[in-house]
């Protein structure tokens, strides 16, 4: 206690000492310290997102420097139906599940230079690095970036969080045709110049021997050098390019376009060449946001690839597209959002045939998904909705399900 007194008697007399040049200094540093704070305050709680990210991958990029830390989660209920369109007796038990558990890590080194990260577990036991790059940010108009990264097509492959769409799964055309979530190692550029956003980049090819009729385009991920059953898939035998366009009117409001190009690569076989484009649009005012997109991918080489690879033929194209519409009914009044929503989806794994492919009616499918999406904050959702599923053979399965999410 008497320290501490004469400790106060003494702080004045110290002062007193300084001269106001070094006093100045020293306000200056307690000032610009104070201003790092809040700007790292500001950083990790804003529910922002940067060049096509959602809000906790973008986090890194709002801090001055250091470590940032996010995630994102979600757990899923499905209950099928009995009967299929035909009339038809499914046993089917629902299922409830953690799908996904994601971890954002980024470090900001100084002004210029970030990196960035997304560990994810899915299915509770399959850990994946969904991405890890760094960023060389040199202007609005122009960065690059090089590492493991997603690839910049449809609405959901980098604007996956829970969060930012409506339904409780994530619609088929960015499953099949467009493999959510894709990332492939690589190099390219982006920006923005004035209303316009670009990516650029240049990454490994994709996998031809994981190619199957049924499934679209998801088994060809070589996922950064290895798929979930630990199987490598390292070979940088081929590349490919992807381009992405956006004109953007406003933040809710916007038209755009991707394009991949490239050869999968296969052991010892032949080679397939992969194309893959989609037109996207959306459009928002007050609480009304309507989303537009379609997509397609064509394989060149097919015949030659099913002569010898030993897999189920392989078809020549494959097309999907969907339409979104969602109110949100408190718009404008409430923190909260409270949004009905329908989406119609036409996917066709049968779009066009090769010589040897035989195409299966289940593979060609419709669905009208209706739905909810509650949020009591940006940051938190809960989700139910009904998908009813149909396709040309006739034994698709309507389905019910309700999903809780997050992210911070």
């Amino acid at each position: 206690m008497k320290l501490a007194v004469v400790l106060g008697l003494l702080a004045p007399l110290a002062l007193a000492q300084l001269s106001n040049e070094e006093l100045e200094r020293r306000i200056n540093i307690l000032s610009e310290e104070i201003t790092n704070l809040k700007a790292h305050q500001m950083g990790t709680s804003k529910n922002e997102s940067v060049y096509g990210l959602g809000n906790s991958a973008s986090k890194v990029y709002f801090i001055p420097e250091g470590i940032s830390l996010g995630a994102y989660g979600e757990i899923t209920y499905t209950r099928q139906d009995s009967e299929n369109e035909d009339g038809d007796t499914v046993q089917s038990d629902p299922t409830l599940e953690a799908n996904r558990f994601v971890i954002y890590l980024g470090y900001k080194f100084n002004e210029k230079w970030v990196f960035n990260s997304e560990i994810e577990i899915e299915h509770v036991n399959e850990i994946y690095n969904e991405f890890m790059y760094l960023d060389y940010l040199h202007s609005d108009e122009l960065n690059a970036r090089f590492g493991l990264m997603l690839l910049p097509v449809g609405f959901l492959n980098e604007l996956h969080e829970p969060t930012l769409f409506p339904s409780v799964k994530r619609p088929l055309t960015e499953k099949y045709i467009i493999p959510t979530t894709w990332r492939e190692i690589g190099a390219g550029v982006f920006g923005s110049v004035g209303n316009i956003d670009y990516k650029a980049y240049l990454l490994n090819g994709a996998d031809a021997d994981g190619l199957k009729p049924s499934s679209g385009f998801r088994g060809a991920r070589k996922k950064g050098g290895a798929d979930s059953s630990g199987n490598s898939k390292d070979n940088a035998s081929t590349a490919a390019v992807v381009g992405r366009v956006d004109y953007n009117f406003n933040t809710l409001t916007s038209v755009g376009a991707s394009l991949y190009t490239g050869e999968a690569s296969s052991a010892g076989t032949e080679d397939v060449g992969t194309t893959l484009y989609d037109v996207h649009a959306q459009y928002g005012y007050k609480g009304l946001r309507l989303r537009f997109l379609y997509s397609e991918m064509s394989y060149d080489n097919v015949d030659e690839f099913n002569a010898v690879s030993g897999n189920d033929p392989l078809q020549e194209k494959i097309r999907g597209g969907y339409i979104e519409a969602l109110y949100n009914v408190w718009a404008g009044k409430k923190e909260a959002s409270l949004s009905p929503f329908i989406r119609y989806e036409n996917v066709d794994l049968n779009a066009e045939s090769s010589e040897a492919f035989s195409a299966d009616g289940a593979n060609h499918f419709y669905s009208y998904t209706v739905g909810l999406a509650y949020s009591p904050i940006a940051r938190l959702v809960f989700k139910a909705d009904y998908a009813m599923i149909k396709n040309q053979a006739e034994t698709g399965v309507n389905e019910f399900n309700l999903g809780m999410g997050f992210n911070f």
